[in-house]
């Protein structure tokens, strides 16, 4: 139970530091004067701490929010991307759970952003993409388009090839535009299931 309330209160944090514009200086000091000196590390602080931190942030202006508390679902400006990889990396059996809390806590990993609803600079969530790319490409070779420009569709022929590479079905998969990118995603799921069934 601790754990999850240290969790809270450490994204709670986050979105105040955030909402309030705070450099990372004016952030570290804010820390030590609650903690009196003690730490600035979030991870150290005991309960108190971490409360005696948000105090001090809603005495600088911070006004918590029904929106201040983070939502287990995955939203965002780079949510629709960061959730086509995962499911991606779900139906090649690299992921063992396809719950986006897991994805939330990757993307906290790669960039140190509590929540993927706060993910605004395209360099933080590039680090969280490309970081997915790499793990997928990794585990299940796929190999994904080199244009910058590449459509969600390349994406998904290169997920279906590598689908068909570990399920033994052919080392080439060749698109058919008679498939919808619908129909696509159905294929997706169903070599999915073959792949985490054979696991």
């Amino acid at each position: 139970m601790r754990g999850s309330v240290v969790s809270a209160a450490i994204k709670m944090i986050h979105v105040a530091k955030r909402e309030l514009g705070m450099n990372d200086d004016d952030y570290r000091i804010v820390l030590g004067r609650a903690t009196q000196g003690a730490t600035t590390s979030l991870r150290a602080m005991t309960d108190g701490q971490l409360q005696d931190v948000i105090g001090e942030m809603k005495a600088l202006g911070f006004v918590p929010t029904s929106s201040s508390a983070p939502s287990r679902r995955v939203r965002g400006p780079f949510a629709p991307k960061l959730l086509a990889l995962w499911l991606s990396g779900w139906n090649l059996g690299v992921f063992h759970s396809q719950d986006e809390r897991a994805l939330i806590h990757f993307v906290e990993r790669q960039t140190g952003i509590a929540h993927v609803q706060w993910l605004r600079d395209p360099r933080d969530a590039a680090k969280a993409i490309d970081g997915l790319k790499l793990w997928i490409a990794r585990e299940a070779g796929v190999e994904w388009p080199k244009s910058t420009a590449a459509s969600g569709r390349e994406y998904k022929v290169a997920v279906i090839a590598a689908q068909h590479r570990l399920l033994g079905l052919g080392d080439v998969y060749r698109d058919s535009a008679a498939n919808s990118d619908a129909q696509l995603d159905k294929i997706i799921a169903a070599l999915g299931a073959r792949i985490r069934a054979a696991k």
